[in-house]
């Protein structure tokens, strides 16, 4: 047993497994011009442009002039501009040119087309991982949500002025507040010479956890259409395949990764062990899940009862402070009208864009985020997580 056994320090490793796709975005953005989408009756593919080589291919065949006046022309569709270009085949290209490649699930199968394409982060060698610093952020939030449960008292005041930001639509005072909140929770160590600085003072310099890296030898991924259900009353669910396609880490895929806690700093926030963290992960997970439940369980039996398994949800935007803490902060019964007024007037002002007010019975924001490949269809980004003795 490679345990440490020493008062102060607990270290475990982990094994994740992904129930449902998971994407971590490394913040790469394609368009159309900067993939190859092939499409035969079986299958669709996206080939990944090794852009050394690609600026190598253009440059040989002389057609940089050519692909750069294409692509400032509009929607220039790549696999068609090569094919117009009769340079050879199409297969032979992709083999001197591209890196990787994924197959492409549409929800739609009338949609022919693929537009920009998420990236999912990758070592440099082109193997997908999950970031210490993605499961960190999410342990953290899982933290702030059990301290605001155990200390609603500690929390209270904050709920009136986060009301009054919201209420007066107040973006930059509604981010100022979310700060405070966290240093109101994390900042429990002492200051250094008087000199504040919450990264220094934060008990989440207690835990260290590693990036997880994947278990055997499947590094391939797959591209999935955003599809988000929506909770409409008197319309009943609504479903939206949007024009945003991510690269994601199949589900079944496993990563190991590890985590250290400092025992004398956890403690200034009631952990006593990593079983406890993984505790409060898991209640934050259900808390969650059985809000969405509430709302969308009837339509969706088979993905919540699956969610039942998970004990992290990872990736996928949720803004500054996501909707769970929010609920965790409002008084019972006051959190829908506010948080539904907010997310209207504040977050989405475009007009026609979510009518939260009118329209939500029990839930905000009122979108359920799925995954669909062929028949599968899951909860995005749901993984499990045991411990495993490090090896």
């Amino acid at each position: 047993d490679a345990m440490i056994k020493t008062e102060k320090w607990e270290h475990k490793t982990y094994e994740l497994t992904c129930i449902s796709p998971i994407h971590i975005g490394n913040g790469e953005l394609l368009k159309q011009y900067e993939y190859i989408f092939t499409k035969d009756r079986n299958q669709q593919r996206v080939y990944f442009l090794d852009k050394a080589k690609w600026m190598t291919f253009l440059v040989r065949h002389n057609l940089i002039d050519d692909y750069a006046q294409s692509v400032f022309s509009g929607r220039m569709n790549l696999y068609g501009w090569l094919q117009s270009q009769r340079i050879g085949s199409l297969s032979a290209i992709i083999r001197e040119v591209c890196n990787a490649s994924a197959d492409v699930y549409l929800v739609r199968e009338r949609q022919q087309r693929v537009n920009d394409i998420s990236r999912q982060v990758k070592t440099p060698d082109g193997i997908p991982y999950i970031p210490g610093s993605t499961l960190k952020g999410a342990i953290r939030s899982a933290i702030l949500f059990h301290d605001i449960r155990q200390h609603p008292e500690a929390y209270l005041p904050f709920w009136n002025r986060i009301k009054a930001a919201m209420e007066a639509r107040n973006r930059r005072q509604m981010r100022d507040l979310a700060q405070n909140i966290e240093r109101q929770a994390f900042t429990r160590l002492k200051q250094q010479k008087n000199r504040p600085d919450d990264a220094l003072q934060s008990v989440m310099k207690g835990l260290a956890v590693s990036d997880a890296m994947l278990v055997g030898h499947e590094r391939d991924t797959v591209i999935l259409q955003k599809y988000d259900v929506s909770s409409i009353r008197r319309e009943g669910l609504k479903g939206h395949p949007l024009a945003l396609f991510r690269e994601c880490i199949p589900a079944g895929r496993k990563f190991r990764f590890s985590m250290t806690l400092d025992k004398d700093i956890a403690r200034l926030i009631g952990i006593t062990s990593l079983d406890d963290v993984w505790q409060w992960v898991r209640d934050y997970l259900a808390f969650g899940l059985a809000q969405e439940r509430g709302v969308f369980g009837h339509e969706y039996k088979g993905e919540f009862e699956e969610s039942k398994l998970a004990d992290i949800r990872l990736g996928g935007g949720t803004g500054f402070l996501s909707k769970t803490v929010y609920y965790a902060l409002a008084p019972k019964g006051e959190g829908r009208t506010v948080l539904a007024n907010f997310f209207d007037d504040v977050l989405f002002t475009r007009r026609n864009c979510h009518h939260h007010k009118t329209k939500d019975d029990r839930l905000t924001p009122r979108t359920l985020k799925l995954a669909w490949a062929d028949n599968d269809r899951w909860i995005l980004g749901l993984a499990a997580v045991k411990e495993v003795a490090s090896c």
